[in-house]
């Protein structure tokens, strides 16, 4: 029997012959209130499998979505982590849910039961509209077209919810510039493999790619360094404010919370050749360098602009204000400007996410989120890097060197604030690192030298499989794990089709590992991933890696 990607807590195969449905696939939803989850649930299944579709109100559907408590159902861990939606804890009081009138417990959002016992069709049953969604793309990814032109289902028990309430994927949409419908591709993968988190990095030294009404010039390609827009021929390379608002709806309709960063007080080259007077008084110590100086005129009314915009673009309850990476920057003006950065972001009235680095202006709470990312064996190799890069950006990496240098101590200086801690160990979750292993097709093998970044050691996929985020040696002890978030950065990317090579097939691993909860192996988990691609190819993903570790011959 086929089984899904990420694996259910619990799946139990039910004896007789496989549920026979037709070649139109019916969807039943409880209420016309439900009406839009159905056509996005026939969405999915017109798209994957190329299927008729029809939704209704009521009870008579190959597929019924059904709004009640799952009875008769082995018990579901609760997650562990921060919801993206709420911003709460699951083990949080109970809230009115947004699409019934009972109260929908925090720990149960996304739990569902699935059966197919060939009585009654196939029925989804959760708490919750978030839930139903969740048992609709179990049910999409166990569906099979028969001989007949029809589909069937293997008869089946599931009682499912996952293992972290955050579970995303950062995207760098500045090295390289993604359409509005690129984006929505890449929702797509997310809403596939149940990830509930789109982190949009937005700003970087390369390019700004939000649109901001106080600050136009920000997004102007003739003030970015070189005028590199790094975007196909012919594309706007920044978002409107319509443009933000259409992914955000986009995603929401498939239960993925937007996340924007603003990234500051470093990597703001862009910015600051926009608005030359947010560099303050003081001179960087190398031309690519800069960074928001806490004591300029203009630095915190820019930042507050910026975080209050986007926060009243943004329906979530997240905000990352970056804070990574801040070279040359004196460590206490980097101290006084992410205390304030943090002060401002939470005036908004958005909880607030940082990189580890943020950790070191003593000014984290409860309330926010430090991000990790410094992976274990990813450690900045200066000397490795002087040899690498010509000697007129040695300064560069004498800067990266100090900064890096306080690395280990970011992490447990968040959890000593009472911060959460997301967990991205560039180790494991840094999905812009080359391929160590050939594919079966020789150009794709030919061009992993150059997609992804050389400075990472390389890693199979089955290497980049082989953990889980309670062995991570990044998250010390006592550490309240926020959630599990991979991330994509795009250097070296120069299309989509990159963004493809390096996403898949290692992004379906990620989402394991955040949503089961029990360790799985790679043998078996290699055994589902098999009949994916085909699913890659129907959402738009075509130039995914043919690894050899992957996909046996």
């Amino acid at each position: 029997m086929p089984a899904p990607i990420p694996l259910p807590q619990h799946l139990t195969p039910l004896d007789g012959p496989p549920a026979r449905l037709g070649p139109r696939l019916r969807i039943a939803v409880p209420s016309e209130a439900l009406r839009p989850l159905g056509d996005t649930v026939a969405d999915l299944l017109a798209r994957l499998h190329a299927a008729g579709t029809a939704v209704t109100v009521g009870t008579d559907g190959d597929l019924r979505l059904t709004l009640d408590t799952p009875t008769d159902t082995e018990p579901i861990d609760p997650p562990q982590g921060i919801d993206p939606r709420t911003g709460i804890a699951p083990g949080a009081a109970p809230t009115a849910g947004p699409d019934a009138e009972a109260e929908v417990d925090p720990g149960r959002r996304e739990a569902y039961g699935l059966v197919v016992d060939g009585g009654g069709g196939c029925a989804v049953t959760a708490g919750d509209a978030e839930g139903l969604f969740r048992g609709a793309v179990t049910f999409a990814q166990l569906l099979r077209r028969d001989s007949g032109g029809g589909f069937v289902m293997p008869r089946v028990r599931i009682a499912d919810g996952p293992a972290f309430a955050w579970r995303g994927l950062s995207l760098d949409v500045v090295r390289r510039f993604f359409t509005v419908d690129q984006v929505k591709k890449v929702v797509d993968l997310l809403a596939l493999y149940k990830f509930n988190v789109l982190h949009l990095h937005l700003s970087d030294s390369q390019a700004w790619r939000l649109e901001i009404g106080a600050w136009p010039r920000l997004t102007d390609p003739e003030t970015w360094p070189g005028r590199a827009t790094n975007a196909d021929e012919g594309v706007r390379p920044y978002y409107t404010r319509d443009d933000f608002r259409e992914i955000v709806a986009y995603a929401e309709a498939r239960f993925v919370t937007v996340v924007p960063e603003l990234d500051m007080p470093g990597h703001v080259l862009a910015a600051v050749r926009a608005y030359p007077e947010l560099q303050g008084p003081d001179e960087p110590v190398h031309k690519l360098l800069a960074y928001l100086h806490p004591r300029g005129d203009a630095t915190f009314r820019f930042v507050e602009d910026v975080l209050g915009e986007v926060a009243a673009l943004t329906p979530g309850p997240f905000l990352h204000i970056g804070g990574d990476e801040a070279f040359g920057m004196p460590d206490e003006l980097y101290r006084e400007f992410v205390a304030r950065a943090l002060e401002i972001g939470r005036a908004t009235g958005k909880r607030v996410v940082a990189w580890q680095e943020a950790a070191r202006s003593g000014a984290l709470t409860p309330a926010d989120v430090a991000q990790e990312w410094v992976g274990a064996g990813d450690e900045f190799d200066a000397d490795e890097a002087r040899e690498r890069i010509p000697p007129e950006y040695h300064a560069l990496v004498d800067e990266m060197a100090k900064a890096f240098a306080e690395s280990a101590r970011d992490v447990p200086a968040a959890v000593a604030a009472g911060a959460p801690v997301l967990a991205s160990a560039s180790s494991v979750m840094y999905l812009d690192r080359r391929y160590a292993e050939d594919s079966r097709d020789a150009a794709q093998t030919a061009r992993r030298t150059r997609v992804g970044h050389g400075s990472y050691p390389l890693r199979t996929c089955r290497e980049l499989f082989d953990w889980t985020p309670g062995t991570l040696t990044e998250i010390p002890d006592g550490a309240d794990v926020a959630g599990v978030e991979a991330a994509i950065w795009c250097e070296t990317v120069e299309g989509f089709d990159d963004l493809a090579f390096l996403l898949l097939p290692r992004l379906p691993g990620i989402a394991e590992k955040a949503w089961t909860p029990a360790r799985t192996e790679w043998d078996e988990y290699r055994g589902r991933l098999a009949s994916h691609p085909a699913w890659w190819e129907a959402l738009g993903w075509h130039d995914h890696y043919r690894s050899t570790t992957a996909f046996p011959e």
